[in-house]
């Protein structure tokens, strides 16, 4: 009897593990080493820019575009520094577990401004480094600008199996939170930036967040979609989520595709074929029409797996009517 008992007790422990190790997850578990992971193949094809920050890798995306990626944490985050020939445009700031700012100086001397895809903590946490901070006129926005993100509630981002000490080897784990940030200018759908010879229109593509935004240079036909779609599972579970607008604005985005060379997105594979948008589109129609089953995800959630991304949605959203 004791020995079953303890073998009882080791199957639920070791069950306990594997869902505490999805949690949050981007692509790959928590479980995963992350100074023993090798990077993802579809960075090997782009040309690195080498810089003096190890938590970063820097590739070229594009014409004047650098994709700055932080692959050393499971979020697997990107932000994009656009330069136009007066300013430029930093398309989200990362985690804020090391300076992106100092990053920035190496790729450039124009002057910066900030623009974040929506304000969840992973997009928001270098914001503070910057002056010139462009937001959504949301109740959303100012609310994660004024009171920023406590340790309590990104603690998990730096714990052990979450990222790799390694190329961080001076963070202290026990204080990272995201800390507020002033925003400069708020703005709205269809607001147009120009950095000098070039203009990204933004695009507001609610759903995932209320302040999300898409951002689109369509003389070079390149489009930065934030979490709205990237190849890996998409949330739609969270505070702020709107199932009926992430439909409308994955929707949007596919109408773009005969404009469009290059789709951008904020995690894991810098540089997507903008016809995934339509991949995108018509699976979540299919979630939506009940001719896609989920998988219960044992937290609230189910799992849509399609090709090359899939969506984990909260129950509670998919039973609105």
């Amino acid at each position: 009897m004791i020995n079953q008992a303890k073998k009882s007790l080791c199957v639920f422990s070791i069950l306990l593990l594997i869902l505490g190790c999805y949690e949050n997850k981007k692509q790959a578990t928590l479980s995963t080493n992350w100074c023993d992971k090798e990077l993802r193949p579809s960075l090997k094809k782009l040309t690195e820019i080498k810089t003096k920050r190890d938590w970063f890798k820097v590739y070229a995306a594009g014409e004047n575009v650098y994709a700055i990626v932080e692959p050393y944490n499971y979020q697997e985050v990107i932000s994009y520094l656009i330069l136009g020939k007066q300013k430029a445009l930093l398309f989200d700031t990362g985690m804020g577990m090391d300076s992106i700012s100092q990053v920035v100086k190496e790729l450039t001397s124009l002057p910066i401004t900030v623009l974040n895809s929506h304000t969840h903590y992973d997009h928001i946490g270098g914001n503070y480094e910057f002056t010139n901070i462009l937001g959504m006129d949301t109740a959303f926005t100012r609310d994660n600008a004024a009171n920023g993100i406590p340790h309590d509630k990104v603690k998990q981002e730096v714990s052990p199996d979450a990222f790799c000490q390694k190329h961080l080897p001076k963070m202290d784990t026990a204080n990272y939170k995201i800390k507020p940030f002033v925003i400069s200018t708020f703005i709205h759908d269809g607001y147009k930036i120009d950095i000098g010879e070039r203009t990204l229109k933004v695009i507001s593509t609610a759903g995932h967040t209320p302040d999300a935004v898409a951002l689109l240079d369509e003389k070079s036909g390149y489009l930065w979609c934030g979490d709205t779609f990237y190849e890996g599972p998409i949330f739609l579970f969270s505070k702020g989520t709107d199932l009926a607008s992430y439909e409308n604005s994955i929707t949007k985005l596919s109408l773009l595709i005969p404009k469009l060379k290059y789709v951008f997105p904020a995690h894991n594979n810098p540089v997507c074929d903008p016809k995934e948008l339509t991949d995108a589109k018509n699976a979540f129609e299919e979630i939506k029409s009940k001719k896609k089953s989920g998988k219960d995800n044992n937290d609230g959630n189910e799992l849509f797996t399609f090709d090359k991304f899939s969506f984990l949605i909260g129950k509670g959203f998919l039973n609105q009517k």
